[in-house]
């Protein structure tokens, strides 16, 4: 397959908006109330110790991605069918996203619309992206970065007249439960999902950066998602806030600058989509390599639009309702996610650690027997 080289900025500016996805929007869970900001800054320290395995698997194999490093490491049977679940967790996560694209076209925007176009017209453009290669992908990130954190900048501060302060308070009102439940949910979705960053830059301009890539990106977008949930809070209030499927929509409507700067609401769903559109191409990228490389096919692109059309229409009956879906993202996703993200990795680690430390003292037997 083709070497596709893409740039430490362009990896980053990927990476910053898949995190940000759609839980800039959709929010993050919100069983501790008032306290869930606290949650989004718990999950970044919690997700900083498999980041640093993520980028030591890349600095034990350079040049490899994830599904490279499976079947170097558990052979060609194993690996292959761990690569496998690989694939259907980057098939699945693309197609939830489309999902929370399509249920807020009908629930906001486009109402009379049946929900599959929207989702037909994401998918397409995704595999439009990802046939052109991740460099397209990356350059493309770069540009649309750049708009998505002006606009969530710009909301923010026209916000400032209408945050209501004593919505923080009492801190930790519900106790430390619902507060570390909301910190795994929101360690898994959106912070862990990196992981899907192992099965796409396995070719970096430069090796070194792996971990200015990871860090980077998690404290751009932390940093985002945290003042994006401050304002929703502030400008609700936690009962309002929880009983909503897309806060960050309402919150931004209900800006109002001396009468005249009124509903600007669009331009928060226009950063929702850019994110969606991003972190659905990755996936579908992460998964047609992962196909490519399990049944050794020349290049991923010659399956990238059955897989893209395959992701729309598993997600159009993945969830019955809009009401399954958040029950879903909220409540059985950690639970899902945390083997891909957790425990499959750190078994891979530390397989990878006894490989490579084998293979190097076979090569300083020949040497001392001289």
């Amino acid at each position: 397959m083709n070497k596709e080289i893409i740039s430490t900025g362009h990896a980053i500016s990927i990476a910053v908006l898949f995190i940000m996805g759609t839980s800039i929007f959709m929010g993050v869970p919100g069983q501790s109330g008032n306290s869930n900001w606290i949650a989004v800054l718990l999950a970044m320290v919690l997700v900083a110790p498999l980041l640093l395995i993520y980028a030591r698997l890349h600095i034990l194999l350079p040049g490899k991605d994830l599904f490279d490093m499976l079947i170097t490491v558990f052979g060609g049977i194993l690996g292959r069918i761990i690569s496998t679940l690989y694939i259907w967790y980057s098939f699945h996560l693309g197609a939830l996203i489309i999902r929370n694209f399509g249920e807020f076209s009908r629930t906001i925007t486009l109402t009379d619309t049946p929900m599959l176009a929207p989702m037909i017209c994401l998918g397409l453009l995704c595999v439009w992206v990802v046939k052109a290669g991740i460099e397209v992908m990356g350059r493309s990130a770069k540009l649309l970065l750049l708009f998505a954190v002006f606009v969530n900048l710009v909301l923010i501060t026209l916000a400032f007249s209408r945050l209501e302060y004593h919505h923080l308070l009492p801190l930790l009102d519900k106790g430390w439960q619902p507060l570390l439940s909301d910190t795994l949910g929101t360690f898994s979705f959106p912070f862990a999902e990196i992981v899907i960053f192992l099965g796409a830059f396995s070719n970096l301009s430069d090796k070194s950066s792996i971990r200015k890539i990871l860090f980077g990106s998690l404290v751009i977008s932390g940093v985002i998602i945290i003042m994006a949930t401050l304002r929703n809070l502030l400008m609700l209030g936690p009962e309002v806030l929880s009983s909503l499927y897309f806060p960050a929509y309402v919150s931004a409507g209900r800006i109002n600058v001396g009468d005249f700067l009124t509903r600007i609401e669009g331009s928060s769903a226009v950063a929702f989509v850019i994110t969606t559109f991003i972190k659905t191409s990755l996936c579908l990228y992460v998964a047609s390599s992962g196909i490519a490389k399990v049944l050794k096919l020349k290049s991923y692109r010659s399956v990238v639009l059955q897989m893209g059309l395959l992701m729309i229409y598993f997600a159009d009956f993945v969830y019955k309702d809009i009401m399954e879906m958040y029950y879903f993202s909220y409540h059985i996703y950690k639970i899902y996610a945390f083997p891909f993200q957790v425990i499959i990795p750190l078994m891979l680690w530390i397989c990878a650690e006894i490989v490579v430390s084998r293979r190097k003292n076979k090569q300083l037997a020949p040497q001392s027997q001289q």
